[in-house]
This record gives structure tokens, C-alpha cells and sequence, in this order.
């Protein structure tokens, strides 16, 4: 299997940044010509980016706390455990035990796309692949975020649920488990968690997956 090619993120991006050229070698390889339009498409999201996309700035720890208060409440158990998988960069489980009940669970895979690779981390291009037991809850759902602030993906927690993470920032996947239907997303992160909690729903949050 032959290598990829990582002269552009070992060489070229700091000339770049130093406003030096680049000799003949970037302008031909296949695998630097890809990551550079990667790293181009990269600078242009940041620089669209404004104080409006900045969520404030305690709101994770509000709703993890939240999340938290709810859990204490009820006996449950979590895991997390990586697992190989064919072109997967990461893995893993969330399981709660509820008495008398099946386990629900999600199991969260990321899939390589073909984009050149560094390491373990995910990918413009890379696939989100989400699968969910439901433990016998009436409603559930499946949902993803972007940065917090845009919904991009919404699934019945009983079907499986891809996402193609198609640029960068932080992606956030949950799974919701209610005997009540659930409110309509507006697609915040920390106004839909506070509004699925509010109506008696149990609210899992699996890895936050950035994509870089």
C-alpha cells in the first residue's frame, strides 16, 4: 500500500503562512494538491465566521449540568470503549441500564473518507455513522449538530443514521429517549437539550467529534 504523500502539512503549510512559494513538488503531487484545497476550503469557513457563530460562553457547562442533575435521578452505567472497524477512525458506546428494561445504548463509528490523513482524526469527507438501541422508550430520536448552532442531521433512534461531515468544526450526536413526544428541534444545541429535558425526556450525549 503506498504512503501518502505529508510534504504539505509538514513543509508547505508554514511557507504558506510565511507568504513563501512553493517549488514544483505542490503544484504536481496528488496528495498535496488535495490537502491544500482542503486547507483553503478551511481558511475561508474561518474567515466567514463572526461573534454571532460564538455560542456564549458557559452554555456546555449548563447543559451537561442539566444532563447530569437528570442522571442522578435514575441508576445508570456508561462505556466507552474503541473497537476496530474497517476504515474507522474512532468508536464508541454509550450504554444505560435502566431496571427492568433492555439497555439502550448508541454506537458511534467514523468512517475515512478520501481525503488525505493525519493520525486518527476526522475528516472533511470522513462519514458519521450513528446506531441506536432505544431500550423500549415510546419516542426516540437521533440528532447531530454543528458548532452548536446548526442541526444537520435528525433520524428515528430505531433506523440507522449517517452524516457526511463535509466541513470543519465540532460535531455533536445525541440520542433522545422519551415516553412523551418530543419537542420540535429549533436547531440550538443548548435550547433543544433544555426543552427535550423540560418534557421529561433522557438525553444522551455521545463523543463530540471535530473535524479539522
Amino acid at each position: 500500500m503506498t504512503a501518502h504523500c505529508e510534504r504539505f502539512e509538514n513543509e508547505a503549510l508554514l511557507l504558506l503562512e510565511q507568504g513563501q512559494p512553493l517549488d514544483e513538488h505542490f503544484s504536481t503531487c496528488p496528495d498535496c494538491l488535495e490537502a491544500r484545497a482542503a486547507y483553503e476550503r478551511l481558511r475561508e469557513q474561518l474567515s466567514q465566521l463572526g461573534e454571532e457563530d460564538e455560542p456564549a460562553p458557559d452554555w456546555q457547562a449548563r447543559v451537561w449540568e442539566r444532563i447530569e442533575q437528570r442522571k442522578k435521578r435514575r441508576w445508570w452505567t456508561t462505556w466507552i470503549a474503541p473497537v476496530a472497524v474497517a476504515a474507522a477512525a474512532m468508536a464508541a458506546f454509550f450504554l444505560i441500564w435502566l431496571p427492568g428494561q433492555t439497555p439502550a445504548g448508541l454506537q458511534i463509528e467514523i468512517e475515512a473518507g478520501t481525503t488525505v490523513r493525519r493520525g486518527v482524526e476526522a475528516h472533511p469527507g470522513d462519514t458519521l455513522r450513528l446506531t441506536a438501541t432505544t431500550g423500549g422508550a415510546r419516542h426516540s430520536e437521533l440528532r447531530v449538530y454543528r458548532n452548536d448552532t446548526e442541526l444537520i442531521q435528525r433520524c428515528p433512534a430505531e433506523d440507522p443514521c449517517s452524516v457526511i461531515l463535509d466541513g470543519v468544526g465540532r460535531y455533536q450526536p445525541l440520542l433522545l429517549l422519551s415516553e412523551n413526544p418530543l419537542p420540535d428541534p429549533t436547531s440550538d444545541l443548548e435550547k433543544d437539550t433544555g426543552a427535550a429535558l423540560d418534557s421529561g425526556a433522557e438525553v444522551e450525549p455521545g463523543p463530540e467529534v471535530v473535524v479539522r
